[in-house]
């Protein structure tokens, strides 16, 4: 229950963050999606209603945060939850390398569904220099993948009292 009640404050204050290390570290160039790893991290972690809950409340206040009144982005974290959580009975989070893939793949998921409902929602063109922009936060993202997802599961395991367990290696 502690979950549920304390999730839309650390929320707003993990996307308030992430806004922030983007505006110091690029400038606004390039947004810095760690609430995609958030999400993909759930994924594999989570049941499917926590899980749930967590993508649709870190979209809904993605959106918010970036006057994005559409729902895009909690559409664009529901729908890459239910393919973490799909992917999770194959890939095994202790697998770097299939991490970064995966990650990598969700996060052009991301990109392209923006590029693609941009102009249906928005009107005009989004330039090239855009879906450049995303296919380097896409590669920035997923290289950070297995050291987040690591920190993730560290602070999981100190939030439920016990010691950090090593991923499942199926």
């Amino acid at each position: 229950m502690a979950f549920y009640i304390s999730l839309p404050f650390f929320s707003l204050l993990f996307e308030v963050l992430q806004m922030m290390f983007e505006d110091i570290f690029f400038s606004g160039r390039i947004a810095l999606e760690l609430s995609m790893i958030v999400v993909i991290y759930a994924g594999f972690r989570f049941d499917v209603l926590r899980g749930g809950v967590l993508s649709f409340v870190l979209g809904f206040i993605h959106d918010c945060l970036t006057c994005s009144l559409s729902g895009l982005y909690t559409l664009i974290y529901v729908l890459v939850f239910l393919l973490s959580k799909v992917a999770s009975l194959r890939i095994s989070p202790g697998k770097p390398f299939l991490v970064i893939g995966f990650t990598f793949i969700c996060a052009l998921f991301e990109g392209m569904m923006i590029v693609l409902f941009h102009p249906l929602l928005f009107g005009g063109d989004i330039s090239s220099r855009t879906v450049i922009a995303y296919l380097v936060q896409s590669l920035i993202v997923s290289g950070l993948s297995p050291v987040l997802f690591r920190a993730f599961r560290q602070t999981e395991a100190v939030l439920n009292g016990r010691e950090s367990q090593p991923a499942k290696r199926t």
